[in-house]
């Protein structure tokens, strides 16, 4: 009998926590779990200038973990009541992370699939993210400008942009 009455406790409890998952902002990637309660709340009077650095493959449900990541900032932020217009985010992609600026003819080509992140990247476009492409990257790997999803904008190198935009005021997330 004990046995059956943890069951359902568990049970109970986890359906209970799978409802408290949301994504306020970016559907359908970087779910969140809000609780006003918790502590390091974001001033609602605050602008945020963030800069994200993605220089690598990793994946999370199936994109980009970095641009998962953007997704899961931006729900945080919505939630806790932090105006739109009071949120700037940036990310630049240079290294092997170059392949989520490709179009999806351009990536099909290369990866014999769909470009996976392109329906996230058309998402954080939407919602303001300034989406910045290394240069010396995309020289490197021979791709030509056809080939990359119009969201993004080429810059001289991220050796420079990051530096320029936290110059700028924006702060690197790690």
């Amino acid at each position: 009998m004990k046995t059956i009455f943890w069951g359902i406790l568990l049970l109970f409890t986890q359906t209970i926590m799978a409802q408290e998952w949301s994504n306020p902002r970016i559907e359908n990637n970087g779910k969140i779990h809000f609780d006003k309660n918790l502590s390091f709340q974001p001033d609602i009077k605050k602008t945020y200038k963030l800069v994200f650095n993605i220089e690598n493959d990793a994946e999370k449900e199936g994109v980009n973990m970095r641009l998962w990541k953007i997704a899961r900032e931006l729900n945080l932020l919505k939630a806790a009541g932090v105006p739109d217009q009071n949120v700037q985010i940036a990310a630049v992609v240079h290294g092997k992370a170059i392949a989520i600026s490709l179009t999806d003819k351009a990536y099909e080509k290369r990866y014999q699939k769909k470009n996976p992140n392109t329906e996230l990247v058309k998402a954080l476009d939407k919602a303001g993210v300034k989406l910045y492409l290394c240069g010396q990257t995309v020289a490197g790997m021979k791709i030509e400008q056809d080939a990359l999803n119009p969201s993004w904008e080429v810059t001289l190198s991220a050796l420079l942009t990051l530096p320029i935009l936290e110059s700028e005021g924006y702060l690197m997330v790690p």
